[in-house]
This record gives structure tokens, C-alpha cells and sequence, in this order.
């Protein structure tokens, strides 16, 4: 049991419960569209985010964008299912910065990481491709893993540390099959893509992971908790937009910059008794 005379006193001031400054915070997949926002959040609080992704371009488009807000930002090339790469990239961030005070697992596999596939990405579970689950379950969770167990090395020996794995409503509740089906009844015509199984699965390993880690290293003052984003405005088709937000509560898909109070408040002081839990944020979806 640990005595109270052991246990620092919380910060009183709420502004500063949530202040950023100077704390070194990776995400990987941090030039991703979500992954952006999730950057531009910590930097607006004086952190310094450090991109991880597989493409110099979008990171460089990245930093570009933070960079137009004179916010401070770094990147990185990082292939996060590759071990090796792994390791050199967090010690080379140690080697450049001393700590790492956050890491937020943002990446995850989608089309663009395809080689091949195309349509067989969206096939129906029946003919899904072993190939593509596995790539999933690598990317996903391997890759989580991976970057996690690099960092959770750095945090163990700073005594201190927050991980933030970014789930997602459909890790807690099923994907709506509906709103992907033509449905005449409201002149849907559907759409060409869907949730794959590996999708929902390797998010719902994500919550695992979260609580699995937050007990073991409590001892150590590193803290982990994932967050659970819904489906968020991007282009999409009206018809799709309708579908989706007649299955939400606040009636409407989330604008991504709703995703960065969040995020500050787990990479913060401010969530400094939270741990092994899942932030939903999902306009009410996973309460129906």
C-alpha cells in the first residue's frame, strides 16, 4: 500500500492541470487525418508532438499545417510493424529529447496501406482474404504493440508516463450493417464500402491491451487509457451522412476538432486519476 506521505498533490489550478508544455508526446500515425488534429491539440497546449508515420510526404504536409499555427512539430519515417525500426526511432527520440512524456497509438491499417487488395477490402466476411485479416491483426495490434513496449521501456525508467490507444465505437458495439445496405425506404442507394471484421476486432484487442497495461504498470506511474472516437465528417456521400446520423443520438457525424478536447484531457495532468479506461466520444452511438 502506498502511503500518502508518497503521493504527489494534484495540481489545484485547472488550466494547468491541462497544460502540454514542453512534454514530448509521439503519435504514430500523426499524419493521418485524425492523427493531425490529435498534433495541432497537444502543440495549441505547449506540447512538442512527434510525428511517426510510413510516408515523408504527408509528414512533411503535416508539420507544414502545424507549423502555419507557429506551433513547434517533428517527424519521423516509421514503419511500426517493423521492430527494428521500432527501436532506432525511439531511441533516436530519446537521444534528441531525453523523455518521452506521451504516446498516443493513432496508427492503424486502411487502404492506403495496401499494396494490393483494392475491393477485397470490403468483401463480405464469407470471401474475406486471410492475407488481409492478417495485415490487420499486424498493423493493428502488432504494430501497437511494438511501439508501445519501446516506449513502455523509456516511461519505466522516467517513473512517469501516459499512454493513449485510439480505439473505437465499433470496439465496444458492432458496426452498423444497415448503414452500408441499399435501403429504398429512404432512397439509399448503399455505399461500396463497409467495417471490416478485422477492423472492429483489432480495435476491441486495442481495449485489451489498455487494461492490461494500466495494471501492470501502475507501480511504475505510467497511466493507460484508450479513447473512442465515432465516425467522423469527411467528404462522405449526403445520402451516407443521413444513414449514420439517424443512428445518433446528437444526430450528426462528429467534426474532428470535437476530438481534441479528448485528447488533451488523457495526454494531461487533468485525467491524472484515470487508468485502464475507455473514453467514448460518439454523440450517444454506443448507448442505443
Amino acid at each position: 500500500m502506498i502511503g500518502l506521505s508518497k503521493i504527489t498533490t494534484p495540481e489545484t489550478s485547472v488550466k494547468k492541470q491541462f497544460d502540454l508544455t514542453d512534454k514530448n508526446i509521439v503519435l504514430t500515425g500523426g499524419a493521418g487525418f485524425l492523427g493531425v488534429h490529435f498534433a495541432a491539440a497537444v502543440a495549441e497546449m505547449g506540447g512538442l508532438p512527434i510525428i511517426l508515420d510510413l510516408n515523408q510526404q504527408d509528414i512533411d504536409q503535416a508539420i507544414g499545417y502545424l507549423r502555419k499555427s507557429n506551433f513547434r512539430a517533428e517527424g519521423l519515417i516509421l514503419d511500426i510493424t517493423n521492430p527494428a525500426q521500432v527501436i532506432q526511432a525511439i531511441d533516436l527520440i530519446v537521444e534528441r529529447h531525453q523523455t518521452i512524456d506521451v504516446l498516443i497509438n493513432a496508427a492503424a491499417f486502411a487502404m492506403k496501406s495496401l499494396l494490393s487488395g483494392g475491393e477485397d477490402f470490403f468483401a463480405p466476411f464469407e470471401d474475406y482474404r486471410l492475407d488481409l485479416w492478417e495485415v490487420s491483426l499486424h498493423v493493428n495490434l502488432t504494430g501497437t504493440f511494438l511501439v508501445t513496449q519501446a516506449v513502455g521501456r523509456v516511461m519505466k525508467r522516467q517513473k512517469r508516463g501516459v499512454v493513449i490507444n485510439i480505439a473505437s465505437d465499433v470496439a465496444v458495439i458492432s458496426p452498423d450493417h444497415r448503414i452500408y445496405e441499399a435501403d429504398n425506404q429512404f432512397d439509399y442507394p448503399g455505399v461500396s464500402f463497409n467495417t471490416p471484421l478485422g477492423y472492429s476486432v483489432t480495435k476491441a484487442g486495442m481495449l485489451a491491451m489498455t487494461r492490461y497495461l494500466a495494471t501492470y504498470w501502475a507501480k511504475d506511474g505510467i497511466r493507460v487509457n484508450s479513447f473512442s472516437p465515432a465516425g467522423v465528417y469527411k467528404n462522405q456521400d449526403a445520402k451516407f451522412i443521413e444513414q449514420i446520423s439517424y443512428r445518433i443520438p446528437l444526430g450528426r457525424m462528429a467534426f474532428p476538432q470535437e476530438y481534441k478536447g479528448p485528447i488533451v484531457f488523457l495526454a494531461s495532468d487533468a485525467s491524472s486519476f484515470m487508468t485502464g479506461a475507455n473514453l467514448i466520444v460518439d454523440g450517444g452511438r454506443t448507448i442505443w
